[in-house]
């Protein structure tokens, strides 16, 4: 099989983002791994400007042409915008992924990334908002959230951590961005020295590379999420991953990321007395969630991930009949539990 991914978010493509988009480097790699399949990629250099979607027009048009492609991914809607064509001009199958912004936000982002849902072959979803929100428009949509390195991110090695005397916090994004809603972690960091009676240490993982963020998640006591809108979150897939303890406000899909999973708390609200006494709470007790068991169960790993993505690619290319049925299926033992209207980024 032969497979054109087309993104404007890849690792190590926009200087100013280094790790902008490792999730779906990461994904083409497990699928390159998966089957062997041909797995091409054209970065849209959007953080560029607006016009970069043009170029990206005639650059994707040329590499279709002659049926050169089975399949073209695109990842975000607008790298979607020359999806019209790559119908007209080939018998390419078109799959879209959905990562939040791009179809739950407003303005002309939204209208263009819909009006690709309609002339994709199949839609995926990375929660099941964002799923729901493209459904109404597409012939079909699945919901497969982002994976997790599991082979980057593993548990630590020794799960008895020596006391240490102040704990360390995590702040899951940059502080600039203004929908992380940083002055709320930082009114929860501010309660906890006096609750704690101990000096507590704020980190973040802005400006981080991935082997940075992963010794920063297993060397920390807890991650602390306060985000006003998320879709399926990396950062709490990711401290799952190594068995870090999680304190949430209730966002995006975090509540059924932690169900089930120990010295973990999802808060109603965003109260910051009431999101510093959980954090406190779970950092007394000093103990390894049992996050990556979840992860494993849930089937969010990159191979299991993949399996999912090129079951869908054969599915939309007829190879095998019930494939759509069997990934439908798949993705429901993932989604159990209603969607709830947040805006993820």
């Amino acid at each position: 099989m032969k497979i054109l991914v087309v993104t404007n978010m890849y690792a190590g493509c926009n200087a100013a983002q280094p790790t902008q988009g490792v999730f779906v480097t990461e994904q083409v790699m497990a699928l390159r791994e998966l089957r062997g399949d041909t797995v091409d990629v054209v970065v849209i250099e959007g953080w560029r400007g607006r016009l970069a979607y043009l170029r990206s027009l005639a650059h994707v048009v040329s590499r279709v042409k002659g049926n050169a492609y089975d399949v073209v991914h695109y990842h975000f809607g607008l790298s979607a915008c020359s999806a019209p064509l790559v119908r007209l001009v080939s018998r390419s199958k078109v799959v879209v992924t959905f990562h939040g912004s791009d179809v739950m936000g407003r303005g002309w982002i939204r209208a263009i990334s819909l009006a690709a849902a309609r002339f994709a072959h199949a839609c995926i979803g990375v929660s099941d908002e964002i799923s729901a929100s493209v459904s109404r428009g597409s012939r079909y949509c699945a919901t497969i959230p982002c994976a997790v390195n599991e082979t980057l991110f593993v548990e630590p090695v020794d799960c008895e951590k020596a006391a240490a005397s102040r704990k360390i916090v995590v702040f899951p994004s940059s502080p600039k961005r203004a929908e992380k809603d940083y002055p709320l972690f930082s009114a929860v960091m501010a309660q906890l020295p006096a609750l704690l009676r101990s000096e507590v240490a704020a980190r973040h993982i802005d400006g981080l590379d991935r082997r940075e963020v992963r010794d920063l998640l297993l060397q920390a006591d807890c991650l602390v999420m306060t985000s006003r809108r998320e879709g399926s979150p990396q950062s709490v897939k990711e401290a799952m991953a190594v068995n870090l303890p999680v304190v949430s406000v209730d966002v995006g899909d975090v509540r059924h990321l932690l169900q089930g999973v120990s010295n973990c708390t999802v808060i109603e609200g965003r109260d910051a007395a009431t999101l510093a006494c959980a954090t406190a709470e779970v950092l007394n007790h000093a103990k390894r969630s049992n996050g990556r068991q979840r992860l494993r169960s849930l089937g969010y790993f990159s191979a299991d991930v993949a399996a999912q993505i090129n079951l869908l690619y054969r599915s939309i290319l007829g190879e095998v009949r019930g494939d759509r049925q069997r990934l439908a299926s798949s993705a429901a033992m993932n989604s159990a539990r209603p969607p709830k209207q947040q805006e993820p980024s």
